[in-house]
């Protein structure tokens, strides 16, 4: 199924690209589609999983589940986002389509969160929404495979957009789909969002230089899907890198050059339009979270470049990608991002023979871009210091513009090899060649001699040295052959890819569907339980993310934007890690019993703590049921309102029991009354909503312990009423004295908007659309 659904989509990208960009011949087609397979192929064709779903067995409940379903002790650490965010998004998703709802909340996690204004989870990106059809860990096999072709197929036409042959072409798009930053982070939305770069600027080149409705239609639709593709920040850096190729583009041109801006910067303000039900949510969200205070109040003005051992270090990763992911054993040297403009040795000499060989204003273009890309990478204090004045780059991780490098050297390696097929034959690509492969194997024995990094830290990348020194040796050996120009292209393109498949092979194991989270023995009782409630894992029990393969909701996670108010209150209930998920050690905290936290997964011999008891167990675990839990919406017995958050969060610390009191915002004198009493039934039987019926004896607030997110919206029997902050971070709804329904609905009113601006730029774009092709026919009908 995986296969088919891989094959069906990029068939369709094939025949769109050939009848409307550039004619691709059966034989170019046919390794386009093959190409993904180096790496993903086994997953593919026996429909096995792509994606480090073994993550969650490394503990508790899956651990005793292991042997059952074939799961090693090997773990890859670094993929944790992988498995505890984007499957577990994936699934948030998928859940929320099959429920026939808009997948902008999240329930699984942090006690409800965002979904589709985290960005991340892409949910309105057409490859998103394809994958949905396929199970939640199948569908990430087919996320890799699609995203590696979409690299392949956009490296591909901009190269043979270039003058390149389509041989030379394919060189560019195995250099790029291979390179370590794509096939690295392919299953993160960082990775699939750089992947439509070489669109977004096919789609510059065009509109510049031939400017009309097609053109434009070309950049509109590559700006929508890289925007659409999940990763913000990465859209700064594509749109950067885009704006100085139009300059570049601009300064070559003699005719049209007023059209092509207009057409191009029409192209930019269409496809925020169509995107505007997934930017104006972000922008409504971003100002909430907590990452987001942090890096505008710290990480922009506090910044710093890295040191000068950091620089050299992050260099040679680039030119020497076994040292990728390595820790170095230099005292000054303590921070190397995974990022990495490495494509390869043999992509590097073919690189270097462009540069001086062709002299042409896109060598240098790119030679430059690659330049920068790699000094971005290092943080060279000088670059840093200027990037720290511009709008946007101030709070953007820049080191991810090694992405822009990589593509370069793929383009200029392209570029090199159409320069070799030209001459027919040319001695000087294999001396060029020979120089660089006698370098980097002088450099990588003094490396090794000096003993400056560490063995691998992972289950991969053995091959490495290997791979860049042999596979450069091959190319160098086909470039002195005497084999005609066809047959060289194919030894070159066939080195690069065994090359690259050494280098890169087991980062991403695969693993059979089975094995994607099966049925756990002490979640079933759960599937009776109709009232909402939350679970919990003690330490590092029941991995958080996992919940949601489950469809169990858990009051622990991570994200890239988390709800500051919400990160307020982990001082009364867990553990903050960086860059991690929150860690709950003791289950007697009272502010967990607000949360709803009714049950919590626990080692078998973890003492049972009071008011707690044993709910189920299985081999090596526990469920205990927390019998003191609140109800997820409740009445307490007495308010306190107006105080600030500060002294609130102050003197919840304290409180035993959040039956008693709650605490309310309101820009009011502070002051404490009763509440209720009021006797209140929850009905959610649809995602997104509650509907609360309150039987209030006096009137009183209704405390919800679900994230205030801005965009919950309450109404008292049909009416719509302001909300309140209860607990610092959660929701509250006043209720005059009676019986009222209350209801409660997540509907952000930037989504609203969004949502209609879309929609009427899609009808926009259609109706234009059929009355261009309406005019066409008339006007054929007439000549």
């Amino acid at each position: 199924m995986i296969l088919l659904l891989y094959a069906a989509t990029a068939a369709v990208l094939l025949w769109l690209s050939h009848r409307a960009l550039q004619p691709i011949s059966r034989v170019a087609a046919v390794l386009l589609f093959l190409l993904p397979f180096c790496l993903t192929g086994f997953a593919l064709v026996t429909d096995r999983v792509y994606a480090p779903i073994d993550f969650p067995y490394a503990t508790e409940p899956l651990l005793p589940l292991r042997g059952q379903y074939g799961i090693g002790p090997a773990i890859n650490g670094i993929l944790t986002d992988i498995a505890s965010q984007m499957i577990p998004w994936r699934k948030a998703v998928q859940w929320s389509l099959a429920h026939r709802q808009w997948p902008i909340h999240n329930p699984f996690i942090l006690s409800g969160d965002i979904l589709a204004a985290a960005a991340q989870p892409a949910a309105y990106s057409p490859f998103t929404l394809i994958a949905c059809l396929l199970p939640v860990a199948k569908s990430m096999t087919y996320t890799a495979a699609i995203a590696l072709f979409v690299a392949a197929l956009g490296a591909f036409l901009f190269a043979r957009d270039l003058g390149c042959r389509e041989s030379s072409a394919l060189i560019a798009a195995a250099g790029w789909m291979y390179s370590t930053d794509i096939s690295f982070f392919i299953l993160w939305p960082l990775g699939f969002s750089w992947t439509f770069l070489p669109l977004v600027l096919l789609g510059v080149r065009r509109v510049l230089r031939a400017p009309g409705a097609r053109s434009a239609a070309l950049l509109t639709t590559a700006f929508t899907l890289m925007l659409l593709a999940g990763h913000p920040e990465t859209a700064v850096h594509i749109v950067l890198v885009a704006g100085v190729y139009a300059l570049f583009e601009i300064a070559r041109q003699r005719r049209d050059v007023l059209r092509g801006i207009i057409a191009a910067i029409s192209a930019g303000v269409i496809a925020l339009l169509l995107c505007a039900i997934y930017i104006l949510p972000i922008l409504e969200a971003a100002p909430q979270s907590a990452e987001h205070a942090y890096r505008t109040a710290h990480f922009a003005q506090e910044r710093q470049g890295a040191n000068a051992y950091e620089v050299l270090a992050r260099l040679a990763t680039d030119f020497f990608p076994f040292l990728h992911v390595r820790h170095w054993r230099v005292s000054e040297i303590e921070n190397i991002p995974f990022d990495s403009a490495a494509a390869g040795s043999a992509i590097l000499a073919l690189a270097i023979y462009a540069v001086w060989r062709v002299r042409s204003p896109h060598t240098w273009f790119f030679a430059a871009l690659a330049i920068f890309g790699m000094l971005a990478r290092t943080e060279w204090n000088p670059l840093v210091s200027l990037m720290k004045r511009l709008p946007l780059l101030n709070i953007t991780l820049n080191e991810r513009l090694s992405f822009a490098a990589a593509f370069s050297l793929s383009i200029l390696a392209a570029i090199g090899v159409e320069e070799v097929l030209r001459r027919q034959r040319d001695r000087s690509a294999a001396i060029t060649a020979a120089i660089v492969l006698v370098v980097l194997a002088i450099g990588t024995n003094l490396i090794l001699r000096s003993n400056l990094v560490d063995e691998n830290i992972e289950m991969w990348g053995d091959y490495k040295i290997f791979a860049e020194l042999a596979g450069l040796a091959a190319v160098a050996t086909i470039l002195l052959s005497r084999v005609p120009p066809r047959w060289c292209a194919a030894g070159i393109l066939g080195a690069i890819l065994v090359q690259r498949v050494l280098s890169e092979r087991g980062f991403y194991n695969t693993f059979p569907a089975r094995a994607a989270y099966p049925p756990v023995p002490i979640f079933e009782p759960l599937k009776k339980i109709s009232d909402p409630f939350r679970v919990v894992g003690i330490d590092l029990t029941f991995i958080p993310g996992t919940s949601a393969l489950y469809e169990l909701e858990d009051v622990r996670g991570y994200e890239a934007m988390t709800l500051h108010r919400y990160v307020d209150t982990y001082r009364l209930w867990c553990e903050t890690v960086p860059v991690w998920f929150n860690r709950v050690h003791d289950l007697k905290k009272p502010f967990l019993s607000f949360l709803n936290v009714r049950y919590a997964v626990v080692w078998r011999k973890y003492p049972v703590p009071d008011g707690w008891r044993v709910f189920a167990t299985q081999r090596g675990c526990a469920l205990l049921e927390n019998t003191n839990v609140i109800e997820r919406a409740f009445v307490p017995q007495r308010v306190t309102i107006g105080l600030p958050a500060g002294e609130a969060l102050n003197q919840m610390s304290k409180q035993n029991d959040f039956r008693e009191r709650a605490w309310i915002e309101a820009p009011v004198k502070s002051y404490e009354r009763e509440n209720g009493p009021g006797r209140i039934t929850i009905d959610r039987r649809l995602p997104l909503r509650y509907h609360i019926t309150a039987d209030m004896q006096r009137d009183g607030w209704i405390v919800v312990s679900e994230s205030a997110w801005n965009g919950w919206r309450a109404y008292v029997d049909g009416r719509r009423v302001k909300m309140q902050f209860a607990n610092t971070a959660f929701l509250s709804v006043y209720v005059p004295q009676g019986r009222h329904n209350v209801r409660l609905v997540y509907l952000p009113d930037s989504f609203v908007r969004g949502r209609a601006i879309t929609m009427a730029t899609l009808a926009a774009i259609t109706i234009f659309s059929a009355l261009s092709r309406l005019r066409e026919r008339v006007a054929r009908s007439a000549g």
